[in-house]
């Protein structure tokens, strides 16, 4: 340490003072590696869905959840175990006109679905039946049923139904639902295909969507057939889209595509 006064400026330097000269290090060589990434990801069943041994090419319905680099498939009632959230169920309930017979909207309603069966007066206080173990339909009156189901996409489809067909008279309404015409239980709220490449895409997807209701797991398609069928482009339709009925769409009737 020293002082240095030049021209009544003083520098007071501190530190080691050396007259050798500095030595100056080369960088250091860094050898040359590669690195492999396995792009193959698993997702593992926890829980509820564990418990069961799965065979090879059979399917698996849960929900899929991410966390950083790992897939867990969980059952629905799972997640508030694995996670911060949860699940709520919404009941609704809906009275509508309906002055056809209540037998005869049971019957319809089987041409279209699986699973319909009557309840006990006991259960339901009157005339009732119940679609895929979602919806209720109770009889109100000669003039009226009431609607009771908890959000999903099976009641909300079987709700569109029966509003088409509380629109309509008894009388003109076909015997099956397999002489309903789609534009008539499509939801009106969405804007209509308005060429022929959006009238096919919504063909198929009702098609799809219709598939999917069977209550028989293994007969449903599978994701990789969805996918397929929706990224593969079909034939023109072979009847105007006005025209095409759900029974051709069931496969009960002539085709459409």
């Amino acid at each position: 340490m020293f002082m240095a006064d030049i021209a009544g400026v003083r520098v007071l330097y501190t530190g080691d003072y050396s007259r050798e000269e500095d030595c100056h290090l080369c960088a250091a060589e860094i050898p040359q590696f590669s690195l492999y990434f396995n792009s193959e990801k698993m997702e593992k069943t926890i829980r509820r869905l564990a418990e069961k041994s799965l065979e090879v090419g059979e399917s698996v319905s849960g929900l899929l959840v991410k966390k950083a680099f790992t897939c867990q498939i969980m059952a629905l009632d799972d997640l508030h175990v694995f996670s911060q959230l949860s699940t709520e169920n919404i009941s609704q309930r809906i009275t509508i006109a309906y002055n056809g017979a209540f037998g005869v909207l049971k019957h319809r309603l089987k041409q279209i679905f699986e699973s319909v069966e009557s309840l006990p007066d006991e259960e339901s206080e009157g005339p009732a039946f119940r679609v895929h173990e979602r919806l209720t339909v109770k009889y109100e009156s000669e003039k009226h049923i009431s609607l009771h189901w908890r959000s999903d996409p099976i009641s909300d489809m079987v709700l569109t139904l029966l509003s088409s067909a509380s629109s309509s008279s008894s009388s003109s309404l076909p015997v099956t639902a397999d002489h309903w015409l789609l534009n008539d239980v499509l939801d009106k709220r969405p804007s209509p295909p308005v060429d022929e490449v959006g009238e096919l895409n919504v063909v198929v997807a009702v098609k799809i969507a219709l598939a999917c209701l069977c209550v028989n797991p293994k007969s449903r398609p599978t994701m990789q057939q969805i996918d397929r069928a929706l990224s593969m482009q079909g034939p023109p339709l072979s009847k105007p889209f006005s025209m095409i009925t759900l029974g051709e769409l069931l496969g009960h009737g002539g085709k459409t595509s």
